[in-house]
């Protein structure tokens, strides 16, 4: 790997130091203290699980064939990548042994933890027949959450291959830090195991993110800027966008905390 590469990837990390330490620090964290507060926080970021995998599969329709009659995309490397990172995002093994998405996994915890999943089962239903923004409002999905996957979908609305790599790598869950697992045990300790499901989530999804699927990323970022210094541009203004959409999500769902 070149050092012009490297310096690349660097370049992006500089750029987004700031969001990154605001995202590690962010109030949100401190901010959680018992299952009321916590259902708040899942009843939106259930919103952004599903964002992401939106993502995830937006690079992957433009990296691979998933059409039939099937044709090859000429994008070998780049394919292979998202195609290992897919695997795992939507058909990953619970902690009972069942392969499921890392989504319907969330899904499961929320259950556990006595938080009301309506809003997001009547989204995935009327996002089969309207679009993003109107299933939303229809579905009566919490402010934060709307806010949050429509600035996603605006972003990712005719986004390049290159951006959108760039959106799933520097915008994802590795930025939420130990600390507020710790905060989650302690809660659950409490709660007679209501949050083990939750717990497993958090350890095997970010756990995926830290070791294997951030190099990966990485690489598919490299692999379609290439030598290209406006795809280079455009993919630090697109990490630079979402961690910024993140910050205000995280305001939001903590000023919604507050509130109640």
């Amino acid at each position: 790997m070149s050092w012009f590469l490297k310096n690349d990837i660097l370049k992006i990390l500089d750029a987004t130091q700031e969001e990154r330490e605001n995202l590690q620090n962010h109030k949100i964290y401190n901010s959680i203290k018992n299952i009321d507060q916590l259902q708040v926080f899942m009843s939106n970021h259930v919103f952004a699980v599903w964002d992401f995998m939106s993502i995830l599969k937006s690079l992957q329709n433009q990296l691979t064939c998933v059409d039939v009659p099937w044709i090859p995309s000429g994008k070998g490397t780049p394919a292979r990548l998202v195609n290992e990172i897919v695997i795992e995002e939507e058909s990953d093994m619970d902690r009972h042994g069942q392969h499921m998405s890392h989504f319907e996994m969330y899904c499961h915890a929320m259950i556990q933890a006595g938080t009301d999943i309506n809003p997001i089962n009547q989204f995935l239903h009327n996002i089969k027949s309207s679009n993003v923004m109107e299933a939303l409002i229809i579905s009566n999905a919490p402010q934060a959450a709307s806010n949050f996957v429509n600035n996603t979908f605006q972003i990712l609305d005719g986004a390049p291959s290159h951006v959108v790599a760039s959106m799933f790598t520097f915008g994802r869950e590795e930025v939420i830090p130990d600390m507020f697992r710790k905060i989650i045990r302690e809660i659950d300790s409490s709660l007679q195991g209501k949050l083990k499901s939750f717990i497993y989530y958090l350890d095997r999804h970010i756990g995926l993110d830290e070791n294997e699927h951030t190099p990966l990323a990485l690489r598919m970022v490299k692999e379609l800027c290439s030598d290209d210094e406006k795809k280079w541009t455009e993919a630090t203004n697109a990490a630079k966008a979402c961690m910024k959409s993140r910050i205000k999500f995280w305001d939001e769902i903590s000023d919604e905390i507050h509130k109640n």
